[in-house]
Formats: C-alpha cells, structure tokens, sequence
C-alpha cells in the first residue's frame, strides 16, 4: 500500500514539474493573443522605393482592367496578356482582330468587354 501512494505521490510530482514547464516555456506562445495580419503591400520596385515607369504602367492598366473585368485576378497572366495585345496593334492588324485576341486572352470577358481593355492597353501601348 505505501508502495502504491509513493508511487502515485511520485507520478503527481513528475506531472506537476511537466505542468509547470509547459505553462512557462510553451503558455506565453500559446495563450498571446494572435498577432493582426499586417495590410502593409510588399514593395516589388528594388532598392529606390520608387517605381520605374514600367512598373506604373503595369499597376494602372492592372486597376483599370479590374474595373472592366474584377474576376481577373492573376497579375502576371493578365499583364501578359495586355503586352501581347499591344503587340497585335504595333503589328498593325484591325480593330477586329485585336479584340477577337483579347477576348481569347483574358478570360471570360464578352466582346464589348474586350473591345474596353484594348482601349485601356492602346492608352499605353505606342504605334
């Protein structure tokens, strides 16, 4: 009987030093409060902190085209898509074929919404 209540005096102390261990060392971490997710945007120009002239004229048409199409979310698919259709109109081809074009590369947008972008890009895109 002595055996069995050093036994468990024994294990009760073993679990109160793990208890005190655990609430000093891991507890602060895990009772803080979560930390807000930060709203600053993540500068991509390098170095200056200004923004080349590229850069400007990517991040305009961007806001524009979400105004014409919100649905359009990928950054790269899309820029890639607006200097290639500025392409087409340096190449020369008609009003037409440009915006048949468009209408392939952004996805989902109907021909008057097409017909928009390629504006929006002809606002930037020299002859």
């Amino acid at each position: 009987m002595l055996l069995i209540l050093l036994v468990a005096v024994g294990g009760l102390a073993v679990l109160a030093v793990v208890g005190v261990l655990l609430v000093n060392v891991v507890g602060p971490r895990l009772l803080a409060p979560p930390q807000p997710p930060s709203l600053a945007l993540p500068q991509k120009s390098q170095g200056t902190g200004t923004t080349t002239p590229e850069e400007q004229r990517k991040k305009d048409f961007l806001f524009r085209l979400a105004t014409i199409a919100p649905w359009l979310l990928d950054e790269d698919i899309n820029w890639s898509a607006a200097t290639r259709t500025c392409t087409d109109i340096k190449q020369g081809k008609s009003e037409q074929e440009v915006i048949e074009a468009a209408q392939e590369r952004f996805t989902d947008v109907d021909a008057e919404q097409a017909k928009k972008i390629v504006a929006e890009i002809r606002t930037w895109c020299g002859p």
